[in-house]
């Protein structure tokens, strides 16, 4: 290579760190100003000129996801596109970095959980691999769950809306009032199940969903008359939880955070 050819690589790339550096400091008046559609177009610039910089995408990818969420919440839409059941395990700490909390449950399972800025995620490996995990979504965010088997109307409509269900569990106790359920169907349902839920430490229910779900827990201890109470509930409550499963709900239900837990996770 000519020395006059270096030299007008060398012109090139101070050219384009400049338009970086003056394209980022308009990024941050823009988002002082609180302008979202200039912000989001002042990022494709910086995209852009950083094109060539093969070693700086990954930088650019995190500030880009900073920046929207700071305004959208499709960063965390991003992350739980990235999960599914039978990935690598390794895609858990890959996506949301370290666990905050880790257990071991009473089947000798570890479940780990991982806290984003709109939810909580709890997951259970096996054989490196993800085998279950649960989404608990922050109130005000909408995951995306058309894959589910309550479809993409899932949170807006009462259990009932399910007509599949295989197995439930719940809980009426001082840590924590939960139902959950195991459902059919969905978009890779031979693959695996979809779990349904609804747990107090999320927003608290209704007083008359709280005696709906007290009358469930009654039933299964006295082993009467579940079908009726389960019924009642499902009609009544809607669903703040869901997840994939290939181990059905006997062994979700301690991936359910307890209200200790939840405060404990939060505390900071």
């Amino acid at each position: 290579m000519s020395e006059e050819q270096s030299a007008d690589i060398s012109k090139d790339i101070q050219e384009e760190l400049q338009e970086l550096q003056d394209a980022q400091e308009s990024l941050l008046e823009e988002q002082k100003k609180g302008g979202l559609a200039r912000t989001i177009g002042l990022v494709s610039v910086i995209s852009i000129a950083l094109g060539g910089f093969n070693d700086s995408f990954d930088a650019l990818e995190k500030m880009f996801d900073f920046g929207l969420s700071q305004m959208t919440d499709i960063p965390s839409h991003r992350k739980l596109e990235r999960i599914y059941i039978r990935s690598s395990a390794e895609a858990l700490d890959q996506t949301f970095g370290a666990p905050v909390y880790i257990k071991r449950s009473s089947s000798d399972d570890v479940i780990k959980y991982y806290q984003d800025d709109n939810f909580i995620l709890s997951a259970i490996t096996r054989d490196n691999a993800i085998v279950a995990y649960l989404v608990f979504p922050d109130e005000g965010f909408a995951p995306e769950t058309q894959e589910h088997t309550g479809g993409s109307a899932f949170f807006n409509q009462p259990f009932n809306a399910i007509e599949s269900v295989n197995e439930i569990r719940a809980s009426f106790a001082r840590t924590g009032n939960y139902y959950i359920e195991e459902n059919n169907g969905g978009e890779f349902g031979y693959l695996y199940s979809s779990i349904s839920g609804v747990s107090e430490f999320i927003t608290p229910m209704t007083k008359g969903n709280r005696n709906l779900l007290a009358a469930v827990v009654d039933s299964l201890t006295m082993d009467e008359d579940v079908v009726s109470s389960v019924q009642s509930l499902r009609l009544s409550a809607k669903p703040n939880f869901y997840g994939y499963s290939t181990l059905g709900v006997d062994a979700l239900e301690e991936a359910i955070l307890s209200n200790t837990e939840y405060r404990l996770i939060h505390k900071s």
